[in-house]
């Protein structure tokens, strides 16, 4: 194996694989105790509101995603950190390096961690067990066939191998604090719970700077700081609160009562918590982005394409629909109302416009093949055989992104514009317990939906165009080997050339609905929070809950 080196920002990952290169990095950034005499915080628990997550749970590895664990990162660790600036550094690996196959993956685990309570320390017996948690038959992480492929060879108690069966550009990110999957928790606790974990026990003990202290299903969960000197961060404030309040106005009416310090607001809704002087942070990486999704077009058999497709009777089927529903919403308007101004332009979900391998055509051409026309969205929908008669009819699934406060009313704002060039919208509220089972086994039909993601254009592609699972929105035979050879590209020049044509590609194909690149905000009660440094790429942006800076007294 190579020789043990230095991380880089996650789109570089694959030319360090590439080439066998290790990794480690300075020491982790941390959130230091105020020193001695310099006061304390002017509040003992810091209360940060935000809608509740689509799932609960106590196992993060087996109930949760990288899009619902945030109700746990307080008190959660993984091997591989991630800054606050967006770049990899180690966590409870120290160090780790790359067979130059692609194929072991190999880390030096952190020594003498201790987990919450009286759940033992950390070794590499909890590596295996986080594995054994994800992989398990019942397990609902996305990321679960990804590691049901990979054993894990222990070395001795501070040495693991990942061994993969063929190189996967998306392995180190799956471990990784960035995307929230393979959260290391303690074996010891696991069976000291002597029981299956669920909602009615606690939440399986891990390492980070915070501790479980309380939960209420649907109301709030809190965390106090853990116990002793924390080997990377001590947080500032002793007790930190996650309060689920779905309402953005109920969410601005506790900010501005003072029951809470921070949350995520709208954009109609920010100028009036910043005339009351409260404050916008923004994260420093603009990698956040929302977009519609279509269900419903899925490849029979993605590793042979030419068995067509699981469903012949979908509308998002066809091309000439995907393209009238683009081009019936008007984004310059939707950016204006709930956005003031302030979101960038999206030309392909996952293609940020700096990245080297963005394609300036599709700016240029996005006018004619996206833009705002009804006249040309009815035009479309009508040579497709949908006019007055026979309309066409979608069902859009409502959510409330934690991100975005306003995400249902821009749902409805999109709702409305397809119904003013004939489209038969109808907005559903579908649960996650029932929305996952039914796409697992392939059965939506001309479902649209609201994603807000960070972006790893890599995995983008796997899990919103592709049938590698986890399969999710619409699979296309021009697409899905692209997307295939791309996971198992080391190289980041051959990463780069996959990553343009599979932009040249899906770009006339309307695979889904760009939205914006939004920019990662939290507000905050500056009376209360000096500082809060997170990177804003983070799946759900809510994370590095240890470096939030307390205002003293």
């Amino acid at each position: 194996m190579a020789r043990f080196g230095h991380p880089v920002p996650v789109l570089l990952v694959g030319a360090l694989l590439s080439a066998g290169i290790a990794c480690t990095s300075p020491a982790p950034t941390t959130a230091p105790a105020p020193a001695a005499g310099a006061g304390k915080p002017k509040v003992d628990r810091l209360l940060v509101a935000m809608p509740a997550p689509a799932t609960e749970g106590n196992n993060p590895n087996a109930e949760l995603d990288p899009l619902t664990v945030y109700q746990l990162r307080p008190m959660l660790e993984w091997l591989v950190g991630y800054s606050p600036e967006g770049a990899f550094e180690p966590m409870l690996a120290t160090e780790w390096k790359v067979d130059p196959d692609g194929k072991g993956l190999a880390f030096k685990l952190r020594q003498g961690v201790p987990f919450h309570g009286d759940a033992g320390t950390f070794s590499a017996q909890d590596v295996v067990y986080a594995w054994e948690q994800i992989t398990r038959t019942e397990s609902t992480h996305p990321h679960a066939a990804a590691h049901r492929v990979v054993k894990v060879e222990v070395v001795n108690e501070h040495e693991v191998v990942f061994r993969l069966p063929q190189p996967n550009a998306e392995y180190l990110n799956q471990l990784s604090r960035q995307s929230g999957g393979f959260a290391i928790t303690s074996k010891r606790d696991a069976a000291a719970l002597g029981q299956e974990v669920t909602m009615a026990t606690r939440p399986l003990a891990s390492t980070g700077p915070y501790q479980f202290k309380a939960r209420e299903t649907g109301r709030f969960i809190s965390f106090t700081r853990a116990p002793g000197k924390h080997y990377r961060a001590a947080p500032d404030f002793p007790d930190l609160e996650l309060r689920w309040v779905r309402e953005a106005s109920t969410r601005l009416a506790s900010l501005l009562s003072g029951e809470i310090h921070a949350t995520v607001l709208p954009q109609d809704l920010t100028p009036e918590a910043e005339s009351k002087g409260f404050k916008v942070l923004q994260g420093p990486i603009s990698a956040q982005r929302t977009f519609l999704t279509f269900y419903g077009v899925y490849l029979r058999n993605g590793a042979d394409v030419s068995q067509g497709y699981v469903h012949n009777d979908v509308a998002l089927a066809d091309v000439r629909v995907r393209k009238a529903l683009n081009r019936a919403i008007d984004r310059a308007a939707i950016n204006k109302a709930f956005f003031r101004g302030k979101a960038e332009p999206m030309y392909i979900d996952k293609m940020p416009r700096k990245a080297p391998y963005f394609n300036p055509a599709w700016e240029q051409n996005f006018q004619r093949e996206y833009g705002y026309e009804v006249e040309a969205a009815k035009a479309l929908l009508a040579e497709a055989g949908y006019r007055p008669g026979n309309p066409l009819k979608l069902r859009m699934r409502m959510e409330t992104l934690p991100d975005y406060g306003g995400s249902e009313d821009i749902q409805e704002a999109i709702a409305g514009m397809w119904r003013a060039v004939g489209v038969e919208t109808e907005m559903v509220t579908i649960q996650a317990s029932e929305f996952r089972p039914v796409n697992d086994r392939l059965g939506w039909k001309d479902l649209v939906s609201i994603s807000a993601t960070s972006n790893f254009d890599i995995q983008g592609w796997r899990v919103y165009n592709s049938s590698v699972p986890p399969r999710s929105s619409l699979e296309h035979h021009d697409l899905d080997p692209l997307v295939r050879e791309l996971l198992q590209t080391m190289d980041e020049k051959r990463q780069n050339e996959l990553l343009r044509k599979l932009g040249d590609t899906a770009f006339p194909l309307h695979t889904n609905v760009p939205l914006f690149w939004l920019p990662a905000e939290i507000i905050i009660d500056p009376k209360v929070i000096q500082a809060w440094p997170y990177p804003g790429s983070v799946s759900r942006i809510f994370s590095h809950f240890d470096t939030i800076k307390a205002v003293l007294q």
